[in-house]
């Protein structure tokens, strides 16, 4: 009975140590570095490191897991170009103020699931709805998870690609685009695309289509995306290239008052009549 007591409690403890070297290993990941546990072991023995030891060992390296993360973060916000003084979040969405059918769906968007699913977004519908404010709140959390986002207006994009073009730097910025996990497009519709723009567009678009890993557009606008072919410069076929945006996508129409103005204080003052001096 002592015999197996003694046994049973050898192999928690070999199963702990076991783990905590899975979990020193998986930290290390974290940041890029390589070592198995097995390696940790090697370490361990070589080195005559105890349970304190390895203990110390463990709180390293998850702070210093910790600390990668929170700089990888940091960075992907910074390079994101989204606003980073009042940023939009999904927090900060009045999520209660939106009626309809299909309400429940647009409070989903913090799951990620057209970024996992391949799948590209669109927010249509007037001023002051909040397109701009969910896109880029949806390109903040794909931050937050560790995935490379990049936003930008329609204009922005338009001299860009133009810019592209005239330089002969098209491959370049092609791939700058293809890359983010996650690219926004704001305000579908501010500007027309020429036909050279247009054709890298679209290569830009078809390149990101055939991605495999995590990945979508999102596009806001207040034209219905039936008649965004009035943005763009090419041949029937060429136009025909706008439904690959939407082969695997979610369009959401927004309607209703504008979510402007909620804290606008208005205050009416009368000026008096300018007294009248009169001299004696």
């Amino acid at each position: 009975m002592a015999e197996a007591a003694t046994t049973n409690v050898g192999a928690r403890i070999d199963a702990s140590v076991a783990a905590l070297y899975k979990r020193v290993s998986e930290h290390a990941a974290s940041f890029d570095v390589a070592i198995s546990p097995e390696e940790l072991a090697e370490l361990a023995v070589r080195n005559d490191m105890g349970a304190d030891e390895l203990a110390a060992l463990d709180a390293t390296f998850a702070y210093l897991a910790d600390k990668y993360h929170d700089q990888t973060i940091e960075t992907l916000l910074r390079l994101s170009r989204l606003p980073q003084k009042a940023p939009k979040t999904f927090g900060g969405f009045d999520f209660d103020r939106i009626r309809g059918r299909d309400a429940a769906k647009l409070r989903k968007l913090p799951a990620l699931s057209n970024l996992y699913a391949r799948k590209n977004l669109a927010f249509i519908g007037p001023c002051g709805v909040g397109k701009t404010h969910l896109a880029q709140a949806y390109g903040r959390e794909c931050c937050l998870n560790g995935y490379k986002t990049y936003y930008l207006k329609a204009t922005e994009l338009r001299d860009k690609l133009k810019k592209a073009c005239d330089s002969g730097s098209t491959s370049r910025i092609a791939t700058t685009l293809v890359k983010p996990s996650c690219l926004i497009v704001d305000e579908v519709g501010r500007c027309t695309f020429d036909k050279a723009c247009t054709d890298l567009f679209f290569d830009i678009v078809d390149r990101r289509y055939e991605k495999e890993c995590p990945n979508t557009m999102i596009m806001t606008s207040n034209t219905p995306t039936n008649n965004w072919d009035e943005f763009f410069t090419g041949d029937d076929t060429l136009l025909c290239t706008l439904d690959r945006l939407f082969d695997r996508g979610s369009v959401f129409i927004m309607k209703g008052a504008s979510f402007r103005g909620a804290d606008l204080e208005v205050f009416s003052v009368e000026s008096s009549p300018m007294a009248i001096k009169v001299n004696k």
